[in-house]
């Protein structure tokens, strides 16, 4: 009960009282001014009392509607739009609802192609030695082949032969930025630069990692424990769940996702490491170390380890 009570908006009924507790006030005090008009037997432009004091009534709460309406419109935002801004309300919910239902048409019928930050090529490592016009005029030749490479792309708009200005200035930030990661070089990501849909324009951005050491050989990457080895299918869950930690782990560290998303852990890695972890009756934990120094740009090679728990 107290939920609904907190959950019921009571503003409207304060809003309905406080009108109908104004239209007694307004009723009163007219009826008020008009029987002393009526009393003092007075006329207005040669009318008989009985007519000057029914107008003098109505004249009076008309006056006193009129500066409560004021009063409530000066105070009250949402009085003052619903009284003098109603129609501009009406046609803005209009536009919107129109514009909104284009949106819906247009997602249905254009499906996305890219996402928002969605790789589109291969990671490129570039070298910072190099200056940065140099660094510049790489990253220009990388954004032209990838947008030759996607003009071709049914359906979707291709990117404008010539770059923008605002495309060569990012670029040119970018190589600035790039430059600051020596003595390391630089990963970068070609990437959607927005959604980009059916029928719409294409979008290139890049993503940039330093490609930095990130696992010395012999490192613990991830590690998953298991309650029990023996059961075959907590073991199956604890090898999808490490498989999971290792690309988590390595993204952590600055390593770019597409390249995370590929641990090299052979398949007879893993049925090894399955195989390992059936035959422990009680806890224990499976390891992947890094079988080699690994930096940003990979490859993410991988021992895995299956041990008793301490």
């Amino acid at each position: 009960m107290t939920a609904v009570l907190l959950a019921f908006d009571i503003r409207p009924v304060i809003t309905v009282a406080a009108i109908v507790v104004l239209a007694g006030l307004i009723a009163f005090v007219g009826d008020r001014v008009g029987h002393q008009v009526g009393r003092r037997r007075m006329t207005l432009f040669g009318l008989r009392p009985r007519y000057t004091s029914t107008i003098f009534a109505v004249g009076f709460g008309m006056i006193i509607a009129l500066f409560a309406v004021a009063f409530v419109a000066l105070v009250n935002i949402e009085a003052r739009q619903a009284l003098f801004s109603i129609n501009t309300l009406r046609d803005e919910i209009k536009t919107l609802t129109a514009q909104r239902d284009q949106l819906l048409l247009f997602v249905r019928e254009a499906p996305l192609v890219f996402r928002n930050g969605e790789p589109i090529s291969r990671p490129v490592i570039i070298d910072t030695n190099d200056d940065v016009a140099t660094i510049e005029n790489n990253l220009t030749a990388l954004f032209r082949v990838v947008a030759e490479h996607y003009s071709h792309i049914p359906d979707v708009q291709p990117y404008p032969q010539e770059l923008t200005p605002a495309a060569h200035a990012k670029i040119a930030a970018l190589a600035r930025q790039i430059k600051t990661f020596a003595p390391d070089d630089a990963i970068v990501v070609p990437v959607a630069g927005e959604n980009i849909f059916r029928h719409g324009a294409m979008s290139i951005s890049f993503d940039v990692f330093r490609d930095s050491m990130i696992y010395r050989k012999g490192e613990i990457i991830a590690a998953v424990p298991v309650t029990d080895g023996s059961n075959l299918q907590a073991s199956s869950a604890a090898l999808e769940q490490l498989r999971i930690a290792i690309t988590d782990n390595a993204v952590s560290h600055g390593m770019p996702p597409t390249i995370a998303d590929s641990p090299e852990a052979s398949v007879d890695a893993f049925d090894n490491a399955y195989r390992q972890l059936t035959h422990i009756h009680g806890a224990a934990v499976m390891r992947a170390i890094a079988a080699a120094d690994i930096k940003a740009s990979g490859p993410l090679t991988t021992e895995l380890r299956v041990a008793p728990a301490r």
